[in-house]
């Protein structure tokens, strides 16, 4: 079946034309047939013209959106290397302006739990190396045929072996008191938690799995959360500093009258057995002050 094409009128002298003719045959004047489809053209170029600035508006505002997003991600980013950098400087920067306070009793209590506790295992090991040389001895000849040498080693080993289990049992009650991890071990657990779920909620974000919303206001969160953790370690670390500061003045001043004795001696103001027994006094305390500082400078430790 031939498809016929619609017929259209001259303007000018009325003749019957094609829609493809462009002049009319009988007046031979231009036709209209193309004005409708110019018409279109132009319309599509000013739908262009229209579209194309919203295109560029929206992509403006993705590209901003993006910008934003990415600005917020890298704020994480940022933080951590600063704290890499300058980790003590910032955190002093941060609570400069607080005041620390002496530790609280029940800290430095718990503190001189870990102090027994560490003395404890140092006596221990001692009674341990004692109680190895004591089983050498019982593999000597001596020990099977002389009756009173077998009998005094025996005794020596059955006593120490006593000490060994009651410090057993001191240790096990001071490790109960002390518990499983010193507080501020803690709450550096606790704050590298608090920077894990920062750094997972911002690879959350950057795979879209979660709103800017959402990620805004968790971000705030565990920063806040962070900062309070760090405040308490500031606050516990710096108590701890000054009470090491109080030790080593406190171990000076024992110094001090170690050498006034030395000179009461040299002066044959004291007897030699006298001198003996006071530095014997003085070696004691200022070893057991040394042994705390030492123990409180690995607790304070960050």
């Amino acid at each position: 079946m031939t498809t016929r094409n619609p017929t259209r009128y001259c303007p000018y002298c009325g003749s019957s034309t094609k829609e493809t003719d462009k002049y009319c045959i009988i007046c031979g004047k231009p036709l209209l047939t193309d004005v409708s489809k110019k018409q279109k053209e132009e319309s599509e170029k000013k739908k262009e013209v229209v579209e194309e600035p919203k295109k560029k508006e929206k992509d403006e505002i993705s590209s901003e959106d993006e910008v934003e997003e990415i600005s917020e991600v890298e704020d994480l980013e940022t933080d951590k290397k600063k704290k890499k950098s300058k980790k003590n400087e910032s955190e002093e920067d941060k609570f400069k302006d607080i005041e620390i306070e002496p530790l609280p009793e029940e800290v430095k209590q718990k503190i001189e739990y870990y102090i027994d506790y560490s003395d404890l295992q140092i006596n221990k090991d001692a009674l341990m190396n004692k109680l190895d040389d004591i089983s050498k001895l019982m593999k000597e000849e001596r020990y099977e045929y002389d009756f009173d040498y077998k009998n005094e080693v025996n005794i020596k080993f059955e006593a120490i072996k006593t000490l060994i289990k009651e410090l057993k049992e001191k240790e096990k009650d001071l490790k109960e008191k002390t518990g499983e991890t010193f507080i501020v071990q803690k709450l550096n657990n606790q704050i590298d938690a608090k920077e894990f779920q920062l750094k997972n909620l911002t690879r959350e974000y950057r795979l879209k799995k979660i709103d800017k919303d959402t990620f805004a206001k968790l971000k705030d969160k565990y920063k806040k959360e962070k900062k309070e953790l760090e405040e308490q370690r500031y606050h516990l670390t710096e108590g701890i500093k000054l009470w090491i500061q109080d030790l080593k003045m406190e171990l000076s001043d024992l110094s001090g009258q170690r050498k006034i004795n030395k000179g009461r001696y040299s002066a044959k103001e004291i007897s030699a057995e006298e001198y003996k027994k006071i530095e014997e006094d003085f070696n004691f305390k200022m070893e057991k002050l040394e042994k705390k500082i030492e123990i409180l400078e690995k607790l304070s430790k960050t």
